[in-house]
């Protein structure tokens, strides 16, 4: 199951008890990047080393016959479409849930108020990213459930996931 969306959406307050009542492995692409910070010289290829990260921990979960929850902004159609290819061609069933919230209020609270407690990596992202993720979000066409954070709790959400996999 991937799950996407800009900071601040609640993917990982998704993927993590998803991951947890499942049983499954999580893939979380800002516990990856944590892993990144003591090389500073691999900055600028971080990002790109840990997307090649998601997409061979997806890889070997898929051809063991195991779900995996991934936990990544996903906000470009290459990049969902992409994985979603990879876990079809492996023999896995993809099943996608975007994560918004409609109250920008809210959304700002949630991030200038976080300490996500990852090693290495920040506590949270400015404001000011946010919205240039908002920006950067290109529309998912294809068929995928949407969870607005701003009216949904976590338990429905959960539940809703859940029922998107079919469980």
């Amino acid at each position: 199951m991937l799950i996407a969306g800009i900071p601040g959406a609640r993917k990982s307050t998704l993927a993590e008890p998803l991951a947890r009542t499942l049983r499954r492995p999580i893939v979380s692409m800002d516990w990856l990047l944590g892993t990144m910070t003591p090389f500073e010289e691999l900055d600028g290829f971080a990002v790109s080393l840990v997307d090649l990260n998601v997409a061979a921990s997806i890889a070997r979960h898929v051809q063991l016959g195991i779900d995996v929850v991934v936990d990544v902004a996903g906000h470009t159609r290459a990049n969902r479409e992409r994985l979603r290819e990879l876990t079809e061609r492996l023999g896995g069933v993809f099943v996608g849930v975007e994560c918004a919230c409609s109250d920008e209020n809210l959304h700002r609270e949630r991030i200038e108020g976080r300490d996500r407690g990852i090693p290495g990596w920040h506590p949270t992202v400015p404001w000011t990213r946010v919205g240039r993720m908002r920006g950067l979000w290109e529309p998912w066409e294809e068929d995928h459930l949407v969870l607005d954070s701003a009216v949904e709790t976590p338990e429905s959400s959960l539940k809703r996931a859940l029922g998107a996999m079919g469980k």
